[in-house]
Formats: structure tokens, sequence, C-alpha cells
């Protein structure tokens, strides 16, 4: 992950790479051993990719009936106290 923070700390940092096209910023990149995730998100334009770098995981949606709310309010409620 430090490699890829780096990567884009330079990128952001130096114009050419900034505005250069995804063909020639995919050989720099390739160049210093970028992550796989970054080098994917570069060539889709998408940052979605970077997720792996960065340890995302997906958590899963849950909807929550009004009770459980109420519940997890109260417990919240009296740790606080």
């Amino acid at each position: 992950m430090s490699n890829t923070i780096e990567l884009l700390e330079a990128i952001g940092a130096n114009a050419a790479l900034r505005y250069a096209p995804a063909a020639q910023l995919i050989g720099a990149l390739e160049d210093a051993n970028a992550s796989a995730a970054l080098t994917r998100a570069i060539s889709s334009g998408s940052g979605v990719s970077l997720m792996e770098d960065f340890g995302h995981k997906t958590m899963r949606l849950v909807q929550a009936t009004p009770q459980a709310s109420q519940t997890v309010w109260r417990e919240l409620v009296a740790a606080g106290s």
C-alpha cells in the first residue's frame, strides 16, 4: 500500500504525469513496479480496484427493524453512562 500511496503522490505532484495519456502513465507505473491494482485503476479510469491495495473489505448491508435499532440505541446509551 505504501508504494501505491507514494506513486499517487508522485503523479499528483508532477504535471507531466498527472496529465499524461493513460498508456504513457501505465508504462511509467510498470517501470516503478506499481501494484496490479494501481495499474488497473489507471487503465480503467476507475479507482475501484485500488480498494485491494488499501485493504477494503466489502460489508454486507443488513436492514434493521425499528425494534433492533431501538435495542442498539439503548445499549449505546447504557454503555455511555
